[in-house]
């Protein structure tokens, strides 16, 4: 079973169902299964506190992943600040859009054990950001 539910009160909008079919194909490509996967997009206040609470940080962040999983099935709780979602579009001189599919991506690349605290880590992680969004975009203009 896969679940995949976004939960969210955005102001703009992407297709659920080809970023749901590229998580899968994502996954599975490298053996994985996605049981659920929860994104929620939340305020930067409501992101500051669940940074200091659950990892003892006082500053603002773009996504929180709450990582779940077990063997190579994917479950997870992931939080997205809607806030920084536009300040990093701003910052990064991308679209709202795709900078919210670069973060929905983030996590799942979490969850299959990538990582991105060192500058090499970091390099993989933009790359198949980077391949996922452009997998994303290309499908959804193909289909407009």
């Amino acid at each position: 079973m896969c679940k995949v539910d976004f939960i969210s009160n955005l102001a703009f909008s992407f297709d659920q169902e080809i970023v749901i079919r590229f998580l899968k194909k994502y996954a599975e490509s490298e053996g994985f299964s996605i049981s659920q996967i929860q994104y929620n997009f939340v305020t930067q206040t409501a992101m500051l506190k669940m940074n200091n609470h659950y990892l003892g940080h006082d500053n603002h962040t773009d996504i929180i992943t709450f990582d779940y999983s077990a063997k190579k099935t994917i479950n997870a709780e992931v939080y997205i600040s809607n806030e920084m979602i536009k300040e990093n579009a701003k910052k990064f001189k991308q679209t709202v859009e795709n900078e919210t599919i670069r973060l929905i991506s983030h996590a799942l690349f979490h969850c299959m054990g990538y990582s991105d605290k060192t500058d090499e880590e970091k390099k993989k992680m933009r790359s198949l950001e980077k391949s996922f969004i452009n997998d994303v975009s290309r499908e959804t203009i193909s289909n407009v």
